[in-house]
């Protein structure tokens, strides 16, 4: 989606447009898809600033964090943006020094960190253990950890003094 300083109106721009994502690189330990993404932006302009309120919905395929299998899920949310053409003190505010920019790495960003960092597929449970592990509770882990003798001071045990 790219976004024109020439096409303002009365300080004032909306969008709405389709955006793939089909060939974004993504963490596939995270997020392995995002599909039928719909933008709305609405930006506002005042001299050398722009705000823009974004509106995203989309589909996402995200990671089960038990099984590691995939799960669909429907993303809706707002956010806002801000951009200048000149460089500012402010982090928030995004440099764009070209009359004519691109908002698609903006807006996968915004995908990005609106997925929830755990997702849990319905009806899974975590496992009780497997082949070279086993799941303890935290309790359980210290209580282990506290009787376990360290085997590099094992022989200086057997010293009489």
């Amino acid at each position: 989606m790219q976004i024109s300083r020439f096409n303002f109106q009365n300080n004032v721009l909306e969008l709405e447009d389709d955006i793939d994502f089909s060939s974004a690189e993504l963490d596939q330990n995270h997020l392995r898809k995002i599909e039928n993404t719909h933008v709305k932006v609405i930006a506002h302009e005042y001299d050398d600033l722009i705000t823009m309120d974004i509106s995203v919905e989309c589909d996402i395929t995200g990671v089960c964090s038990y099984t590691l299998e995939d799960v669909p899920l429907h993303l809706k949310f707002k956010d806002s943006l801000e951009f200048s053409n000149e460089i500012e003190d402010d982090e928030d505010i995004f440099f764009e020094p070209k009359p004519i920019f691109d908002l698609d790495p903006y807006i996968l960003g915004l995908i990005i960190a609106s997925t929830p960092t755990k997702i849990v597929k319905k009806g899974a449970k975590l496992p009780s253990s497997g082949v070279g592990y086993r799941v303890l509770s935290e309790e359980d882990y210290q209580k282990e950890k506290a009787e376990k003798k360290d085997p590099r001071w094992a022989k200086l045990d057997d010293i009489k003094l």
